[in-house]
């Protein structure tokens, strides 16, 4: 009974659907943000394999096992083809 009278309060009132939508709207931002910022490229020094990885530190190489630099460059191919 009280959760129906919390939803038609809210459904009722228009500046507070505003106000929601807006929190909602700068919550997806900041979150893509943040996602966009903790992205690290690496290339492997000894197979030249370039790739990405997010929220994680990769230490070593997927393909040949050799240890990765972080590269600074943001232009890093890791599409397969």
């Amino acid at each position: 009974m009280l959760f129906e009278k919390a939803l038609m309060f809210v459904y009722n009132n228009i500046l507070l659907n505003i106000l929601l939508l807006i929190g909602f709207v700068w919550a997806c931002i900041w979150s893509y943000k943040k996602s966009v910022k903790s992205r690290k490229f690496y290339i492997c020094p000894q197979c030249g394999e370039s790739f990405r990885s997010e929220h994680m530190e990769s230490k070593c190489c997927k393909v040949c096992g050799a240890e990765l630099e972080e590269k600074a460059d943001k232009d890093v191919n890791d599409s397969a083809i």
